[in-house]
């Protein structure tokens, strides 16, 4: 089943309770908290507030989305806490700091080694899903696609979402390619540095859509940002997301 959120951090200037409320009112069903505004690592009082205003507003709580980067010498400690908290069902992490052309093979390892150390932190029941970004071990689908064989854990997970610098074929290709491995997506239309609307990128969300749904899993498709920042965009938005997966 694919199930239609929101990616908290889309509306940073928003309070947690005018998150929740509008992602309500665009009818969608999960969130991902972020980890830089709305629920900081280790504020308690915020992961509580968050777990009230997302039942309060009929929503559930898929994602913790923090930005551990999983480099040596740094502790999950807190951004495990906050996960467990929220009653998560899934933590996103950074897969370092460095795109995969530029990070030495001992580097690699060491990256890997902390998304392996977070995924053993965990409760049991948690995934761990790494973002798909930029100037990160996921840069490129087939770095991803490695990285989760080295990582080698059972509850490790691949978010995925479309580079909007690179073409059509790319991007399917890595869809198919992450599929194995996949937990969520990050859903939205750009093009280089420009946001449109969701449905502007109606041709290829389709096809990418039927790649997701293929494996019969439960998949999150999070619509991230808005080409004018607004809830009004949100909302349209939304709508278009649900007309595809009727």
């Amino acid at each position: 089943m694919l199930i239609p959120g929101l990616v908290t951090v889309t509306f940073r200037p928003f309070s947690r309770e005018k998150v929740a409320e509008t992602a309500a009112k665009a009818g969608l069903r999960r969130l991902e908290w972020g980890g830089d505004i709305h629920v900081p690592p280790g504020d308690d009082g915020a992961a509580e507030d968050a777990v009230r205003l997302t039942a309060l507003h009929g929503l559930e709580i898929d994602t913790y989305g923090s930005y551990f980067r999983c480099l040596p010498g740094e502790d999950a400690g807190a951004v495990v806490g906050t996960a467990e908290k929220l009653g998560a069902r899934n933590l996103r992490v950074w897969a370092g700091q460095k795109g995969s052309a530029e990070i030495s093979e001992e580097e690699r390892g060491a990256v890997v080694s902390g998304i392996r150390a977070v995924c053993r932190m965990v409760p049991r029941g948690m995934t761990v899903s790494t973002e798909f970004h930029q100037n990160t071990l996921t840069d490129r689908f087939e770095s991803a696609v490695r990285m989760a064989e080295e990582v080698g854990e059972a509850n490790f997970r691949l978010y995925w979402q479309p580079n909007q610098f690179m073409d059509d074929a790319y991007n399917l290709a890595a869809v198919k390619a992450c599929l194995p491995y996949l937990s969520n997506v990050h859903v939205f239309t750009w093009s280089g540095h420009d946001k449109f609307p969701l449905a502007d990128g109606e041709r290829m969300w389709r096809q990418y859509i039927e790649i997701v749904a293929s494996d019969g899993s439960d998949h999150g498709l999070f619509l991230e940002f808005t080409c004018d920042g607004s809830a009004e965009q949100l909302y349209r938005d939304a709508e278009t997301l649900a007309r595809w997966l009727e």
